[in-house]
């Protein structure tokens, strides 16, 4: 089955990459015809914990954040980080649709490494920071 990403995920993309905010997010679902990834609302100024609160723990869901991290140097970075949300309580079916296509997903947005997180609780500011430093210093 073809799958393509909306041209709204696209354009979001494009607005995520240049805000310069503490931490913005952009979440996106499989549309109703199982065939394309769409927005699930818009890009949003919120903590990770603050959209855990509001996520559903049945859904799966493809998170892009944009988030402001220093290092233990000084330096501040400001990377995309792409969550896979993938509930153990969620059908395995539609896990299996959403896993198919986080790849194609990631490809679209030039993310070269996608982080799984099965349970609501590790949507955190420190859980995503140690992720995406574990995977650059790897």
């Amino acid at each position: 089955m073809p799958t393509k990403v909306s041209d709204e995920v696209m354009e979001k993309w494009k607005t995520i990459r240049k805000k310069n905010t503490e931490c913005s997010s952009m979440t996106m679902k499989m549309g109703t015809d199982d065939e394309t990834i769409v927005m699930d609302g818009d890009i949003i100024d919120v903590t990770p914990e603050d959209l855990a609160e509001d996520m559903s723990e049945s859904s799966p869901r493809w998170i892009l954040w944009s988030m402001k991290i220093s290092r233990d140097d000084g330096r501040i970075q400001q990377p995309l980080i792409l969550v896979f949300f993938s509930p153990v309580s969620c059908n395995t079916k539609l896990r299996m649709i959403y896993s198919s296509r986080t790849g194609l997903l990631a490809e679209a947005l030039k993310i070269s490494k996608v982080h799984e997180i099965q349970d609501l609780d590790d949507i955190t500011t420190e859980n995503l920071k140690k992720l995406h430093i574990s995977s650059i210093t790897r």
